[in-house]
């Protein structure tokens, strides 16, 4: 910091919104809200001399996502510098200060936040980690849904504005912590290797039987680590997670289209209808034939997208 000069808030162009408590407590009650809501939110922008300390940690999480300059942030005697696309996390109840650097201080957006959900987001980082790196392409989505929720407090602390508000905060911690490139929770310990382009590539061929010899060498490593990775990032084996993709294109075309369970089998790499209903079924939970029933069914029990007597 220069000299003794402090600042909570207060900046030329900043956005500022805190929910009244009173009328917080209310608006927690409600079931799209009692698990995740924002209590302040704002903007500073080259904030010089900005500086904050809670030696009791604040009763929400807090977020702050550094776009430009730079700026610090101590937490357990441990500082933590900050940068341009680079995030910090305070938990709920941990004492921590953070302010601007010099001479060029951070221009942040930032939300506190509280709920189960909120809960869970703080949990995804590692014991005593509370940094987290963040692509450009996801910064910028960040940004745009942070102005969004902006933009929506104009609208007052009214229930539905403030529904809005929270939905958009799912997504934008959506967005940095399963949505982000420089960022993986399940890949501590190893270096990340983005596997969306070798994904892209089972979409492509959905016709076509790959081997998972096929699908390591499009992703240039070796079979038991592609293996590894791969299900690390998704959740699934390369071969499940082809099947399931094939399964899913196959929902589409039966929904969509009038071609025969044959055509479809043919379609999505099955020589064998009979096998790829069994497979279907395996996934999807229901044959092929009783799945296009159960749609064409809700579609004709569909409710019409008007009322005719206002046409």
């Amino acid at each position: 910091m220069n000299g003794t000069i402090r600042i909570r808030e207060g900046f030329r162009d900043q956005i500022l919104y805190v929910v009244p408590r009173p009328i917080l407590e209310r608006l927690r009650q409600h079931p799209l809200l009692y698990q995740l809501i924002p209590t302040d939110i704002g903007f500073f922008p080259h904030a010089r001399y900005h500086y904050c300390a809670r030696s009791e940690g604040a009763p929400e999480h807090i977020l702050i996502l550094c776009v430009a300059g730079t700026g610090w942030c101590e937490i357990d005697d441990t500082r933590y510098p900050l940068t341009a696309n680079q995030a910090v996390l305070i938990p709920r109840n941990t004492p921590h200060i953070y302010g601007a650097g010099e001479p060029d201080p951070w221009t942040i957006h930032w939300v506190h936040f509280v709920g189960v959900v909120a809960d869970y987001y703080a949990s995804l980082l590692p014991p005593k980690v509370y940094t987290m790196s963040v692509d450009p392409h996801t910064t910028a989505t960040a940004v745009t849904l942070f102005r969004e929720c902006y933009e929506s407090f104009l609208g007052s602390f009214v229930l539905q504005r403030m529904i809005y508000i929270s939905q958009t905060l799912h997504h934008l911690l959506g967005a940095l912590f399963f949505n982000n490139r420089a960022f993986s929770p399940t890949l501590r310990t190893s270096r990340f290797h983005n596997l969306e382009e070798t994904q892209n590539f089972l979409r492509r061929n959905l016709h076509s039987r790959l081997t998972l010899d096929e699908m390591a060498a499009h992703a240039r490593l070796s079979k038991s680590h592609f293996i590894r990775l791969f299900k690390e990032q998704t959740g699934y084996s390369p071969v499940d997670y082809f099947i399931h993709l094939k399964m899913q294109h196959a929902c589409m075309l039966l929904s969509v289209t009038q071609k025969t369970i044959r055509e479809i089998a043919w379609e999505v790499g099955y020589d064998d209808p009979y096998y790829f209903s069994r497979i279907f079924k395996k996934v999807i939970g229901i044959p092929p034939r009783d799945y296009r029933n159960e749609q064409e069914l809700a579609q004709f029990h569909a409710p019409p997208l008007y009322d005719q007597a206002e046409s």
